[in-house]
């Protein structure tokens, strides 16, 4: 049996933060011509303000309830999912870290020019939708929220 890695996250924030992202950030992707997502520098920023959304939410309203994973893993969950994305494309493990610097600088650009408001209505009624079951609507408004991110990132990137 394998030792618990500190940086992980349980099953369950996995399922709730990363899981969904990485489906609807992918779906996105492929949306926008890219298969492989890791590609498509929009949609994987997009997977970051997923990511990081939905785990401040957690953080802030229900992780008092649960047995929380490490707030070093929560904090490195965005980065987390972005490497998982990565080494699934099979992108060389000596580009791995610059890659994640440079997403990390990107996305912290990105929120520096506030572009995210528009798709912060559909994330919090995402998270709504999530915590009380409603998994359906919660995938479709995380869906809304990535296409607001996307659109607004386009958008600013042309602006620039």
């Amino acid at each position: 049996m394998t030792e618990h890695q500190p940086d992980w996250l349980s099953p369950e924030e996995y399922q709730m933060i990363i899981g969904p992202s990485l489906k609807v950030a992918a779906e996105l992707a492929a949306s926008r011509g890219d298969p492989t997502l890791f590609k498509d520098l929009p949609s994987m920023l997009c997977l970051m303000y997923l990511v990081s959304h939905l785990r401040d939410y957690y953080v802030d309203e229900w992780a008092v309830l649960n047995a929380m994973s490490s707030e070093t893993s929560l904090q490195k969950a965005p980065e987390a999912a972005c490497m998982m994305v990565l080494t699934e494309g099979n992108v060389a493990k000596a580009e791995l870290n610059s890659m994640i610097h440079s997403l990390n600088r990107a996305y912290q650009l990105v929120s520096d020019a506030q572009i995210m408001k528009e798709a912060e209505v559909d994330m919090q009624r995402a998270w709504e939708a999530l915590k009380v079951s409603q998994h359906e609507q919660f995938l479709a408004l995380l869906e809304q929220a990535a296409k607001k991110f996307v659109i607004a990132l386009d958008r600013w990137e042309k602006s620039r």
